[in-house]
């Protein structure tokens, strides 16, 4: 995918492709083949085909690119520590965001969908939709097809938000995408910071992993449940507060690590015929 590089509108169809391969999809579950993991296939299959295509043409045009994947370890000895913390501040993230979405009551429609899509009695088929497909799909698409051709165009800034909107858009419902918002914008940080697409798939595959195994140890909570409602008011605020702190802690951790990189932060452009960078080096923040 590294000869495609996507501006705000091509973005755009890529998410107008992706709900048409949806109503495609779908066509398993109409025949009576009911599994979340091969609606998903189609529907994302059919989208990163898509964006394939097109790679493959702008690669025989002679077009120019940026690799999907260039691990930068920063003042790290290695990429291990990134990892680390960016997985330990996952369920933060999470904690906090939940005061937001608890705000949105949930209809009994989506409370159904989400019910559906927790399914334990079919374990095999939750565990690859949600905890195999989605980070890995989710994650090519958005940091790294959108974020990245964002990041080769313009403002970082700009690629990080609008790729979690893109994100956020995807999931299709208000509750998710609020949290998918505030979780597409650490990843598309983290991703600008690293250029590394296996430290965003392992926030999303954290993230989501986290959820299913709730549904596997307290198959009868309720999906409307939070912390919140399962913990003493002043436990509550304690572990919010917890978060914050500890959050703010790896976000500085990471940013120091990478603040003088400039290999990092520019997402050089280079031309289809060497690996040679084009100069197209940003040094803002």
């Amino acid at each position: 995918m590294k000869h495609y590089l996507p501006d705000w509108p091509q973005s755009l169809i890529l998410v107008l492709v992706f709900f048409l391969a949806s109503v495609l999809g779908a066509i398993p579950a109409v025949l009576g083949v009911e599994l979340t993991s091969v609606t998903y296939a189609l529907s994302m299959g059919l989208t990163l085909l898509w964006a394939y295509s097109i790679h493959l043409r702008n690669k025989k045009r002679g077009f120019v690119y940026v690799p999907v994947n260039e691990p930068r370890r920063g003042a790290f000895s290695s990429m291990v520590p990134v990892f680390l913390l960016v997985i330990i501040a996952t369920p933060m993230l999470g904690a906090l965001l939940e005061p937001i979405t608890s705000l949105i009551p949930m209809s009994e429609w989506l409370q159904s969908l989400f019910e559906k899509m927790l399914d334990t009695s079919r374990p095999v088929d939750l565990v690859i939709s949600t905890v195999i497909l989605a980070p890995l799909c989710e994650e090519l698409l958005c940091r790294g097809i959108i974020c990245r051709g964002l990041l080769a165009r313009g403002k970082p800034w700009f690629a990080i938000i609008f790729s979690a909107f893109i994100f956020a858009l995807l999931h299709g419902n208000l509750q998710q995408g609020i949290a998918a918002f505030g979780l597409g914008i650490f990843m598309g940080w983290v991703y600008y910071k690293t250029h590394c697409l296996w430290c965003t798939i392992a926030i999303h595959f954290t993230n989501n992993a986290l959820s299913v195994l709730m549904s596997f140890l307290f198959p009868d909570l309720p999906v409307t449940a939070t912390y919140a409602n399962l913990m003493p008011h002043g436990q509550y605020i304690a572990l919010l507060a917890a978060s914050a702190v500890l959050l703010a802690a790896i976000i500085y951790i990471l940013y120091r690590n990478y603040k003088d990189d400039q290999s990092i932060i520019s997402f050089k452009v280079r031309p289809a015929s060497s690996g040679e960078a084009l100069g197209r080096e940003r040094a803002e923040e």
